[in-house]
């Protein structure tokens, strides 16, 4: 009975199949080493057997693989052919043979790559041990119409590394096109963050949502960005010789805006020309001498802290803060925050607080009223409208300028002047005007007491120990008394005599420090208290360190201290 004898895997129909490894990941493999064949090797064979035990007998000899099959009619594809004189089917070329229905295929190893920049060789010593020579592949680039072959050279330093007698699969390159080289225009690269952080991460673990950086402070001759040049398209070409288009792409890049500037020490490197906030607009980037804050200060923008001038051009709301070295402006209200500023603090609105809004200024605050809210400045606290249950203070004067303007309640204290239109309420409100007062020279001389009597109990205690050691008569002569004490003694005597020598030193420095503050309290004029309309009962003025509660209406009023006598008085305002 006739059968086919077939010396490949006849159950394969691709050159490379796709695998599930046991790490679940998929892998294109190989789908068999058995089915390359080189050219005039059989790859099947119809034959005569009585029993299908007998096919040893008929396998061709070198041909260890081989399955045997039930004959049916075969046709040959280009690739392979029939050989008469064998009476076998053979290949033409090297290749993979693969059994279609009845046909016959020999696939090719020769694949181009998408982009058709270059062409691949797929070789596999054949049952034979055979593989490929330099004049098939060259053939077979002719035959596809592939010009831009790698030459001889390259193919055979490829080939060499071949072991027939150890078979593996090797993809050669055998042809290479020109990659065509992309144009762009010049643009720049971030050389620092410039994404805005969701929060910060505290100790414990907690996100503070309110510190989102969204102000990206920069300093003179900090690198900022990296320039790439502009690069002009290049056109290349692919394998078969055809024109490989280039294009003008665009890159997700910058543009150098204004205070950034070239670095000096590298060509590309640009840095800022100043401190200042990096702005980033429309992809331009640009370093601002101040910071604008484009509506409220809230948790899309967390707090600010920069080291010029910021601008807000909304309010501050509850919990947040704004700290700069230079001005702050605020166009419309804070409510309940904190801010402090190395320069002046303007709130075109009001202030507004409950427990935690604070103003702390280096230069003048003014706003158009405060209400709940506590206040230091440097120099004046302009007010338009109202001062109400707050506790200010200025290092130079207070002035509340509307026609009504008003200070009702809380403590309100200046170096020079308050002036004011109306001081309490009808319902005698507690409130406490000071002039005269140094509040940030009392707190450094407040602080210096404190050292100072922590000093004055370290020389009692030192004392102490020297009397209850040598008794009283140690202090009237020291010594003569020292002469007279044991040598143990005398030892212990001289290191307290020491002990307390160094404290009363350190003392007298501290007492000398505190004259030395106290004389800055020195004023450049004398203070005044001017009420323009009505001071009503429940009103304190206090200049200097005399004090006048007002137990009756006064208009038009100015309270000074008489220089002699030391008591408060008062002459018309106005």
């Amino acid at each position: 009975m006739k059968k086919i004898l077939f010396y490949f895997d006849h159950s394969v129909t691709k050159m490379f199949v796709e695998k599930v490894m046991e790490t679940g990941e998929k892998k294109v493999v190989l789908s068999s080493p058995n089915n390359f064949v080189s050219a005039s090797e059989i790859v099947a064979r119809i034959i005569d057997l009585s029993e299908n035990e007998d096919v040893k007998t008929k396998v061709d000899p070198g041909y260890s693989f081989y399955n045997l099959l039930d004959f049916k009619t075969l046709r040959a594809d280009s690739g392979i052919y029939y050989d008469e004189q064998s009476k076998a089917y053979k290949a033409s070329e090297y290749g993979f043979v693969v059994l279609d229905g009845n046909m016959l295929k020999l696939l090719s190893p020769l694949s181009v790559t998408k982009d058709k920049l270059k062409a691949y060789y797929t070789v596999f010593p054949t049952k034979l041990g055979k593989i490929p020579s330099y004049r098939d592949i060259e053939e077979l680039l002719h035959d596809m119409k592939i010009l831009t072959g790698v030459g001889e050279k390259r193919v055979q330093e490829q080939l060499g590394t071949i072991n027939v007698n150890m078979p593996k699969l090797v993809r050669i390159v055998v042809a290479e096109g020109k990659e065509p080289v992309n144009g762009h225009e010049e643009y720049y690269l971030p050389l620092i963050s410039v994404e805005k952080k969701a929060g910060e991460i505290l100790s414990d673990g907690r996100i503070n949502f309110k510190e989102t950086g969204s102000i990206i402070q920069v300093f003179k001759n900090q690198d900022i960005l990296k320039r790439v040049p502009a690069v002009k398209p290049s056109d290349g070409y692919n394998v078969f010789g055809d024109k490989a288009f280039a294009e003008m792409v665009q890159h997700n890049g910058y543009a150098k805006g204004p205070n950034i500037v070239q670095s000096g020490k590298d060509e590309l490197i640009y840095c800022s020309a100043l401190d200042g906030c990096l702005e980033i607009d429309k992809k331009f980037v640009s370093v601002l001498e101040i910071v604008v804050i484009n509506g409220d200060v809230n948790y899309d923008t967390g707090n600010i802290k920069f080291n010029g001038s910021v601008r807000i051009t909304g309010s501050v709301l509850p919990g947040f803060s704004v700290v700069a070295n230079g001005d702050i402006i605020i166009e419309k209200n804070v409510d309940d925050a904190y801010i402090e500023a190395g320069g002046d603090i303007i709130v075109k609105m009001g202030v507004v607080g409950k427990e935690s809004v604070k103003l702390v200024s280096g230069g003048k605050v003014t706003a158009k009223y405060l209400q709940n809210a506590r206040v230091e400045a440097t120099d004046e606290i302009v007010v338009e409208d109202s001062i109400i249950n707050c506790n200010v203070f200025s290092n130079n004067k207070i002035s509340v300028v509307a026609k009504h303007g008003k200070i009702i309640g809380g403590v309100a204290t200046a170096l020079y002047e308050i002036i004011v239109n109306v001081s309490g309420a009808i319902n005698e409100t507690e409130t406490i005007l000071n002039v005269g007062r140094n509040l940030f020279i009392e707190k450094e001389l407040d602080e210096v007491r404190i050292e100072i009597n922590k000093w004055r109990e370290i020389v009692a205690e030192v004392m102490r120990k020297m009397k209850v050691s040598f008794g009283e008569a140690v202090f009237e002569n020291p010594k003569e008394f020292i002469v007279k004490l044991p040598t143990v003694k005398k030892r212990n005597c001289l290191l307290l005599l020491k002990e307390l020598s160094d404290n009363n030193k350190e003392l007298k420095k501290l007492t000398e420090k505190a004259r030395e503050i106290q004389g800055k309290l020195k004023l450049e004029r004398e203070p005044v208290i001017i009420i323009k309309n009505k001071a009503y009962p429940g009103t304190s003025v206090n200049v200097k360190k005399s004090i006048k509660k007002l137990d009756r209406v006064f208009e038009n009023v100015k309270f000074y201290e008489d220089p002699e006598e030391k008591i408060i008085r008062f002459t018309p305002a106005i």
